[in-house]
């Protein structure tokens, strides 16, 4: 692992508040991995303001929620802003107008996708997780506690699918090891991330399964803004479905699309062994090779059209 600048260190010490934000509807790898952060630079004595979407329910045990800022953000002027899992800069969404008033910015990931947006730009493409990033940078300036490592876990956890994706190394492993040491219950925050569902999840999931459709060796699903009201979902309520929907046997690529705003369709790739971040790039998205996603501006049967057309090409590209 890359030995980090002591830089780093000093510039966020000697800096009165720090903003820390991540992309648009995070994921547990994004909450973890901005609540340890935090959770870490309030203990070297500067103020975090964590600038932050509603996320899931399921992640509300993960520490640091009084850091979120629920104010005007036009009345923030940060000495350092920290963009953490965020491949690109208008992915912060709000967040962004601040991220461009900050004296000095970071980037911290692990997308192979990222455009290296900040001044100071952290990204090592290929990790497991940018839990995984934060942990080996913040181990070097502050002392990890419980609560820290149940964020981090929780992180390294949902990116990998519970160490399951190829993106684990045995880096990743030791990681994990070490923070089940501090005493979490590594257990009970796989069931609560990965296996446990709430009944509007179970509903919004059935209908996903009944809208599925095979293409050869592509299966996709899809969600239209009026199952998502019948439903009573939000894109909150949507995780797991391409992940799932992949196991399928001799399925190569999984994809996901759902009716997020009007003319506005956010796609979600997984496979097997293609890469779908070339797919996602194509609609100015990225990710992983074997995980990756993008927004797309269109109608719903527009979009599952040129997502199928672009999805065929790279398996025939691939054979």
């Amino acid at each position: 692992m890359e030995t980090f600048s002591t830089d780093i260190y000093e510039i966020w010490a000697m800096s009165k508040n720090i903003v820390i934000s991540t992309h648009l509807s995070p994921d547990g790898d994004a909450v973890g991995a901005v609540m340890a952060l935090a959770m870490a630079v309030s203990e070297i004595g500067a103020k975090p303001i964590v600038l932050i979407e509603n996320y899931a329910e399921k992640f509300d045990f993960i520490k640091g929620k009084e850091y979120i800022f629920d104010g005007d953000y036009d009345t923030i002027e940060p000495d350092v802003f920290i963009a953490v899992d965020c491949g690109a800069k208008k992915r912060l969404g709000k967040a962004e107008s601040v991220f461009e008033r900050a004296k000095t910015t970071f980037n911290i990931d692990h997308h192979i996708s990222n455009n290296n947006f900040a001044d100071n730009n952290i990204v090592l493409g290929g990790v497991s997780s940018s839990c995984e990033v934060v942990f080996e940078i913040i181990k070097n300036f502050c002392t990890l506690d419980k609560y820290m490592a149940e964020a981090l876990y929780t992180g390294i956890v949902t990116d990998t699918f519970g160490f399951k994706y190829n993106s684990t190394s045995k880096k990743t492993m030791e990681i994990g090891g070490g923070l089940i040491d501090f005493g979490i219950d590594y257990s009970s925050i796989q069931d609560k991330v990965l296996y446990e569902h709430t009944k509007t999840e179970v509903e919004i999931f059935k209908k996903a399964l009944e809208n599925l459709k095979f293409e050869g060796r592509i299966v996709y699903t899809y969600l239209t803004s009026e199952d998502l009201k019948k439903c009573g979902a939000t894109s909150k309520d949507l995780d797991g479905i391409v992940e799932y929907i992949l196991n399928i046997k001799d399925m190569e690529i999984s994809a996901f699309i759902y009716e997020k705003d009007e003319n506005l369709c956010k796609i979600s790739l997984r496979s097997k062994s293609a890469d779908v971040n070339k797919i996602a790039s194509i609609f100015d998205g990225g990710g992983h090779m074997l995980a990756a996603g993008a927004s797309i501006k269109g109608d719903l049967n527009s979009v599952i059209s040129y997502v199928l057309t672009e999805i065929k090409k790279e398996l025939k590209s691939d054979e």
